[in-house]
């Protein structure tokens, strides 16, 4: 038999102890509600204080404002709220009216720093600059002073009697010591007067050296320490009184050129021959159009053929019809061999016959010596009636270089022998010796 009374009772023991444990959860939930409930206060608290803290820093104010502040948060609920809102007003104006602040001090400091610094900084970096091309300036004028050694001449017939050759071309190198002991700068910057020495030579059959073309180019303008002008190159071939036609770029005009024997003045740029800027000249074009160059600046590379299309590829930009330049001889001067001969001795005794007339009138006994006139200065007397005699004779001879010096020198007659101390200037010009190695 089951016993029912026992049951009841264990029923009875397991509720109470169940509402026990309840009742305990249930005490703990509110224990750990009235926790969080302070711990809230306690932050919020914390919260307040921090915000007072900051506000009395930004105003300036006492630290009794900090103490006094949590006594009034205990008081009452709203009055914090209100203490908060008009913190938090207080802060976003103080802020703001910082901020105005700011920019105001950034403006006027950028006005400020505008006006004096940039006249300050500009003007001086200026006259600093303009100072320093100036003093180059200078220099450049002073680097060149040409003076012409007496032993010039000497070295000028070695190197006639034992003339260098690239093909049938007679070859100089603006390098050798022969046309570098004068003040000219030929070692460093005469590839222009040396390329076209090499022309005049060898069209002319004349002995015209990188000194003698450097000279005039010089002295009318064409050339300085830094090189040579690119309107060199014709006014140089005009006053050997030969022709010269500017071909651009072309190709076809080149090739034509050389092919008719007329010799071609290249512009080097960067690349294979120069790291800059380089005259120097074609001479010879064969049937695969590679072309034989008389390079001034160098006999090595003087010794190799390079396709026509790669030294056009690698030529500079050029005023005055270059950057090539083909050089020839005019029809009126030229005298083909087979013509030589009783033609060529009736010009000879033409010009003999001119220049007799002409030192007839002239002192016997006597020479004219020219010396550069200085600018302005004008001609009386017997340099006048000098001058045209000169004139006459350069007109009769059709030589353009004694019509360009009777322009520009002023002569005087001097009894043979006292030349030598005349023309120690390098401006010192001989006449008598001029038409005794022309004609």
């Amino acid at each position: 038999m089951i016993d029912i009374t026992k049951d009841k009772e264990q029923r009875a023991d397991l509720l109470e102890q169940g509402r026990s444990i309840i009742t305990k959860e249930y005490q703990n939930k509110e224990k750990r509600k009235k926790a969080v409930r302070t711990i809230q206060k306690r932050i919020s608290a914390c919260l307040l204080m921090l915000l007072i803290s900051t506000v009395s820093v930004s105003a300036n104010e006492p630290k009794t404002t900090e103490i006094q502040a949590p006594a009034q948060t205990e008081v009452s609920t709203q009055a914090s709220i209100s203490t908060e809102t008009t913190l938090t007003e207080q802060t976003k104006v103080n802020v703001h009216e910082k901020k105005e602040r700011c920019k105001k001090k950034k403006e006027n400091s950028k006005k400020i720093s505008k006006e004096p610094k940039t006249k300050k900084r500009t003007q001086p970096s200026k006259l600093k600059k303009l100072q320093k091309t100036k003093k180059k300036e200078q220099k450049i004028q002073v680097k060149i002073r040409p003076h012409i050694l007496k032993s010039y001449t000497e070295e000028s017939l070695k190197m006639k009697r034992n003339k260098e050759y690239i093909g049938h071309y007679i070859y100089f190198n603006q390098g050798d010591a022969a046309w570098n002991q004068n003040g000219y700068g030929i070692h460093a910057a005469g590839c222009g007067p040396t390329s076209m020495a090499v022309c005049v030579t060898n069209l002319t059959k004349k002995w015209v050296t990188p000194v003698d073309t450097t000279k005039w180019a010089y002295e009318n303008g064409y050339y300085s320490s830094e090189g040579s002008v690119h309107s060199a190159i014709p006014a140089m071939a005009a006053h050997w009184d030969l022709g010269c036609e500017g071909l651009g770029t072309t190709e076809q005009a080149i090739k034509k050129s050389l092919k008719k024997g007329r010799p071609v003045i290249a512009l080097m740029g960067p690349g294979y021959f120069t790291s800059g800027g380089h005259f120097m000249v074609l001479i010879d074009i064969d049937q695969n159009d590679n072309v034989t160059i008389a390079d001034v600046g160098s006999r090595r590379r003087s010794h190799y053929k390079y396709p026509l299309r790669d030294v056009i590829g690698q030529s500079k930009k050029a005023d005055a019809g270059g950057p090539f330049w083909s050089v020839y001889l005019k029809k009126s001067v030229r005298v083909t061999k087979h013509k030589k001969g009783k033609k060529q001795k009736e010009v000879q005794d033409g010009f003999e016959k001119i220049i007799q007339e002409f030192y007839a009138g002239i002192e016997e006994g006597k020479i004219l010596i020219g010396h550069k006139r200085m600018a302005g200065e004008k001609l009386t007397g017997s340099g006048k009636f000098l001058k045209n005699q000169v004139l006459s004779l350069a007109a009769k001879l059709g030589d353009r270089k004694i019509k360009s010096i009777a322009n520009t020198y002023s002569f005087e007659s001097v009894p043979i022998g006292d030349e030598k101390g005349l023309l120690s200037s390098p401006s010192g010009f001989n006449l008598n010796k001029y038409l005794e190695r022309t004609y």
